[in-house]
């Protein structure tokens, strides 16, 4: 089995993720086969890219968006 050092919790990127863990077969950004050394963890899972861009283009929004939700509410039209 091929593990690859990555995650993304951002704290730790020496988590040991392993391709067969993968909850996905194909690449969510060009539906091309993931690979060993694209992985990530979201969710408490493991999900795979074809290559290492698409799972960190994946990385940089789920942080954009973790970092949207946390900042304070803004007025809201009602």
């Amino acid at each position: 089995m091929h593990s690859q050092k990555q995650g993304f919790s951002g704290k730790d990127k020496s988590t040991d993720l392993n391709i067969a863990d993968c909850i996905n077969e194909t690449c969510p950004w060009s539906g091309k086969p993931v690979q060993a050394d694209s992985l990530t963890k979201y969710d408490g899972q493991v999900v795979g890219f074809c290559n290492p861009g698409c799972r960190d283009t994946f990385d940089a929004a789920v942080r954009h968006f973790e970092a949207a939700k946390a900042a304070p509410d803004r007025e809201k039209n009602i």
